[in-house]
C-alpha cells in the first residue's frame, strides 16, 4: 500500500490517500462538468484504498449542486475543492481532487477525460459507491497558538 499526502492551498485541510495501486499506474480523471472544469479538478479514487480528510470542524463547507448526489468539500479559507463525498448507510466514499490538494507524486499528471452527464441520480450513486474510495473526515484539534 502506498500512502500519498496532500493539502489545500492554505493547509487547513490535509489528506492522506492510501492506495493498493502502484503509484505510477494511478489514473487521474478530468470530469467535463462546469464545476470540475472551473476548479481545474483532476480526481483520483481507489475502491480498495482509503482516504482520510483531516480538518478543523469549521475549516470547510459542504456544497451540493445538480442532482445533489454528493457533498463537495470546499475549504472556507482558500476555496480549494478538496473532494466529493457520498454517504451510504453510515459509510462514506469519496473521490479526491489530486490537483487541488497537490497530492504527492500524481497531482500534475495528465488526465483521462470523463463525462457523466447521461447518468440519472440512481446510476450516479451506484457508480460512485462502486468506484470511489472508502473515506472518513476526521476532526483535527486546534493547536495552541494556531488558528
Amino acid at each position: 500500500m502506498a500512502i500519498l499526502r496532500g493539502a489545500c492551498q492554505c493547509r487547513k485541510i490535509e489528506v492522506s490517500f492510501e492506495t493498493a495501486m502502484p503509484v505510477d499506474d494511478i489514473p487521474l480523471r478530468a470530469c467535463g462538468c462546469s464545476f470540475c472544469r472551473g476548479h481545474g479538478a483532476k480526481t483520483v479514487a481507489d475502491p480498495e484504498g482509503r482516504l482520510t480528510i483531516a480538518a478543523q470542524r469549521d475549516a470547510f463547507d459542504r456544497f451540493q449542486f445538480g442532482m445533489r448526489t454528493a457533498d463537495y468539500i470546499i475549504c472556507r479559507t482558500c476555496g480549494t475543492y478538496v473532494a466529493a463525498v457520498i454517504s451510504n448507510g453510515g459509510q462514506e466514499r469519496a473521490t479526491l481532487n489530486a490537483a487541488g490538494t497537490r497530492l504527492e507524486q500524481v497531482w500534475d499528471r495528465s488526465t483521462q477525460p470523463v463525462r457523466y452527464d447521461r447518468e440519472n441520480a440512481e446510476q450516479r450513486r451506484a457508480r460512485r459507491l462502486a468506484h470511489w474510495t472508502p473515506s472518513e473526515i476526521v476532526e483535527r484539534l486546534v493547536e495552541a497558538g494556531v488558528g
